[in-house]
């Protein structure tokens, strides 16, 4: 695995896809020596999320960083990804902090009822126009920031502030943790590398793929609750109200609507009161 760190970049994510462009005109050779490169940066000028939303990445809050993925044959599949960095991600936490994280379908993780992570996945073309490569974008909030207005509500730190899960200074026991070795510095390319390699280590082998998303579905915290599901984003007639069955192998949201009927969901949005 390799890390490349900035201090300040417009998008990780917009970095790794770049890197694939020009390695992918040079041919397979070049775009498979991107594989297990991991581009992170202290702050993101144009962070974004899904649906080309702005991903708010500030100074000193957080690690964002995008893990690029090159496998031996084209990505089939690339939901499995989101979920396989989302276990990755709830992994590391637990190491690092202790933390009891928590998915929301479908590229969310939560911590004490906060989002404390985002992830997108997006995919570079081959000349056959299939999915040759991934930029699997993480970010993570580790400590306190002043959300913006239209995020505050729901958004959280690992690390202090009101809508944290804990100090820093509780984090400084006996053990082996990571961060019990680090609470001086700063912790956050740790993180990255450690998120980073877990992934690596779920992407090598099939059957640590389907383990992960066996995990992914005992993570999700909506199982069983009532939510609102927008298949059209943006379009809230769309909308409509279903109970949550569970997940899938192909990470699907599997729901009933109010009239018994079933739905496995693999795009769209939804919303839930927490």
């Amino acid at each position: 695995m390799k890390l490349v760190h900035f201090t300040t970049i417009d998008s990780t994510n917009a970095e790794a896809l770049r890197l694939l462009e020009s390695a992918g005109q040079k041919g397979a050779a070049a775009l498979r020596g991107l594989d297990q490169t991991v581009i992170a940066a202290d702050e993101q000028s144009a962070g974004r999320g899904r649906l080309k939303r702005a991903f708010y990445s500030p100074a000193k809050a957080g690690v964002y960083f995008t893990a690029i993925y090159v496998p031996s044959k084209s990505i089939e599949e690339p939901a499995l990804l989101t979920a396989s960095a989302a276990v990755a991600v709830c992994r590391s936490l637990k190491d690092f902090f202790g933390a009891d994280a928590k998915i929301k379908w479908v590229n969310d993780v939560y911590v004490a009822g906060k989002k404390v992570c985002g992830i997108l996945a997006e995919g570079h073309l081959g000349p056959d126009g299939k999915i040759d490569a991934a930029a699997i974008g993480i970010g993570i909030n580790i400590y306190p920031s002043d959300f913006p207005a239209e995020i505050a509500g729901r958004a959280g730190s690992i690390l202090g502030g009101a809508n944290s899960f804990g100090s820093p200074e509780s984090f400084g026991g006996p053990d082996n943790r990571p961060q019990a070795k680090n609470q001086a510095g700063d912790i956050r390319l740790d993180l990255a590398r450690n998120v980073s390699q877990k992934l690596f280590d779920i992407l090598s082998d099939d059957s640590k793929i389907r383990a992960a998303l066996d995990e992914y579905a005992a993570l999700s915290f909506i199982v069983g609750k009532t939510i609102t599901v927008l298949p059209v984003i943006g379009d809230d007639n769309s909308a409509y109200a279903a109970t949550v069955l569970g997940i899938d192998k192909k990470a699907r949201l599997l729901v009933r609507l109010n009239d018994g009927s079933e739905r496995a969901l693999s795009s769209g949005e939804i919303s839930i009161k927490i």
